[in-house]
């Protein structure tokens, strides 16, 4: 018992540093949970039971939180839900909102001035962040309320990490969007820091008191003041189980990653006098959505080099169904997180959606006899070249294995796929371009737009050395490559693959340097690395204007191939009466698509509902969604995707 209870306690607090302090959460919730379950069982008296946070590394800048930080007890299922809302008495309405997959973090304001920003920690004291927060997305840079005093108080929010800017910072996406959130938002060189998000969930006065008389009109308050508010709504407890509903079937198709919803009393009076339990306030509970999971049997372990070198294990398994499609593989990461699940060949193991999206390795569930941990290569398993770890530019070595061959095929393969991808240049699967790489000596992405020199070669290319490729898709492959020879200096230079340096990014240090950064030349003459501070990037720009000069010779080679770089299109001029359309669910075409009508048409299209949104476009416009409820209560016109067409071309 007393050994059992020690590799608990030791697994709980392991799992606790690195989820609070590091980023790089080790378990899945739902495992973690089970812990703290059968720690409950086993000794109902353990602090870890009721602790929050982890205590903050003595490495790190330290700060006390003026407010404690707690956490929240938690609901995985229906019964779980309704029994939460059987200890607290019946309530006329519920607020419930998305519950962001990110860090929380507490910022403090003195006269519109954020003056700290500092990490959960362990509830009590947490990381100073305040340089990096400085930057981030959806702060805004004075803090006034609606009659336009100046903020003096505090502002409760949690720091994420958008999809499309995941895929930025952790190009072979081998973390997840909130490990990669947290680490940034640490790092001591602020590095990415512009690239994070975000979203307030609380606001208190200068002496702690929570601000406004609901939760409804403190988000509203807080939308007003200029922060981000993640999508909420206010009903009855089944309203809120219907919308918590929905709001699980939508989640992959959302622009950032969320584990389930946040519900508390809408009334604040009557939510704080519930008072707390286990250092967990009643009147609120947070609703995770429940992991899909499978046993089954490793069978092998398959080994990749990605376009930036990173190499990747990857565990095949006997197939399962996940959410309703047959999964046969999951990443690994990396060999540290082999290391902690102790995972080998034969072994019976858990596998989990992470985020309902990406299968993962859970747990080890039965050791299979003989059965060992997998080794980290010597060797890169394309090029057999040497490998190694990278320091990043805050001194720290990355815990993913590179191959260090710059000129490793499994790299240029990458880099070719990366920058079809970026471009939304459809037509090139792994087997045609393995084919243009070997047959048609494809070197680079450069040598695509030569292509149309040599039209007949390529319909002539077997697939897979069986399957004759043939004109239709050759044509169709070359048109595709035409529609991407026009390309904006934020297209083109973001689609290099150059390490941090994304569209997003090169866009923001364009809009930094106010005209000083629109020309090819401003990227290559060294002003990048001398305006650092101005453009934001103070501990990048030597690194990016280092590889963009170790790609001067291919980005000749892309513009004598007939690439031209040419001027963004001005933002659209909104016509006398605009219109201000949001649309909510998945439409017939992209939102982009119906973005670009609506902008077109003279109108402003947006993704948030707030007040200035003066018609409503839904899927179903019989949902129940919290926009669709919204706009009922406030008389707004909900209109169907052919109302919206209609709408268009009559005004």
């Amino acid at each position: 018992m007393i050994d059992l209870l020690q590799e608990l306690r030791a697994k709980i607090d392991a799992a606790d540093v690195a989820y609070y302090t590091t980023g790089n959460s080790t378990v899945e919730d739902a495992l973690y949970e089970a812990w703290k379950d059968e720690l409950r069982q086993l000794d109902p008296q353990d602090p870890r039971i009721s602790r929050v946070g982890a205590e903050v590394r003595e490495t790190t800048s330290k700060r006390r939180h003026r407010i404690p930080m707690g956490s929240q007890s938690k609901a995985t299922n229906e019964a779980e839900y309704r029994k939460w809302l059987a200890g607290i008495g019946a309530a006329q309405l519920y607020h419930a909102s998305y519950k962001m997959d990110g860090g929380s973090y507490s910022f403090e304001y003195n006269e519109g001035r954020l003056i700290s920003a500092v990490s959960r920690g362990d509830g009590i004291e947490g990381e100073d962040i305040t340089a990096n927060a400085l930057r981030f997305q959806g702060m805004p840079a004075v803090c006034k309320l609606p009659g336009g005093q100046l903020f003096s108080g505090f502002m409760r929010g949690e720091v994420v990490l958008l999809t499309d800017d995941w895929e930025e910072v952790d190009p072979d996406q081998l973390s997840n969007p909130r490990n990669c959130a947290v680490g940034v938002a640490r790092r001591k060189s602020g590095e990415g820091s512009d690239l994070l998000t975000v979203y307030a969930f609380r606001l208190f006065d200068f002496e702690g008191q929570l601000v406004g008389e609901t939760e409804e009109a403190q988000a509203k308050l807080m939308t007003e003041m200029g922060f981000k508010v993640a999508p909420y709504m206010v009903g009855t407890a089944d309203q809120v189980w219907a919308w918590f509903q929905e709001t699980h079937t939508k989640r992959p198709t959302l622009p950032y990653w969320i584990d389930g919803g946040v519900v508390k009393l809408n009334d604040l009076a009557q939510q704080l006098g519930l008072g707390e339990s286990d250092q967990r306030p009643r009147g609120q509970v947070a609703v995770k959505f429940e992991a899909q999971g499978a046993e089954s049997v490793i069978r092998a372990v398959e080994v990749t080099t990605g376009y930036t070198g990173a190499i990747v294990p990857t565990a095949q398994f006997d197939p399962v169904n996940l959410g309703g499609t047959t999964v046969t593989s999951a990443t690994l990461c990396n060999w540290d997180n082999i290391r902690a699940l102790g995972v080998g060949i034969g072994d019976r193991v858990r596998v989990i959606k992470a985020g309902d999206i990406i299968p993962r390795i859970m747990e080890v569930v039965t050791k299979a006899e003989g059965s060992t941990v997998f080794s980290e290569p010597d060797a890169c398993p394309t090029c057999k070249g040497p490998v190694g770890h990278r320091v990043n530019v805050s001194g720290e070595q990355s815990t993913l294995l590179y191959c260090l061959n710059q000129h490793c095929p499994a790299r240029l393969s990458g880099k070719i796929r990366r920058f079809l991808r970026s471009l939304d240049v459809l037509g090139v699967g792994d087997q045609l371009l393995r084919a243009l790489i070997t047959d048609l000596e494809v070197k680079d992405a450069a040598d695509l737009y030569r292509l149309g020199e040599r039209r007949d070669e390529m319909a002539a290319l077997k697939l897979n050395g069986k399957v004759r490729l043939g004109e239709k898709r050759a044509d169709k492959l070359l048109a595709e490559l035409d529609k991407a020879r026009k390309l904006t200096l934020a297209r083109f230079l973001g689609s290099l693959g150059i390490f941090g340096l994304g569209k997003r990014r090169v866009a923001l240090i364009q809009e930094a340097a106010q005209g000083s950064m629109e020309q090819l030349d401003d990227w290559l003459d060294g002003r990048m690395v001398q305006k650092a501070a101005e453009l934001g990037i103070t501990n990048t720009a030597q690194r990016f204007h280092a590889d963009l000069l170790g790609q001067r010779d291919l980005i000749g080679k892309f513009l004598a191939n007939g690439i031209e770089i040419i001027k963004p299109e001005p933002k659209p001029v909104l016509r006398t009466g605009a219109f201000t359309i949001c649309i909510t669910g998945t439409l017939s075409q992209p939102k982009a698509f119906f973005w670009n009508l609506i902008q077109t048409a003279g109108h402003a299209a947006t993704d948030d509902f707030s007040k200035a949104v003066t018609h409503l476009v839904a899927a179903d416009p019989s949902g129940n969604s919290g926009k669709l409820q919204k706009a009922r209560k406030q008389g707004i016109p909900i209109l169907s995707e052919a109302q919206l067409l209609t709408l268009l071309q009559t005004v």
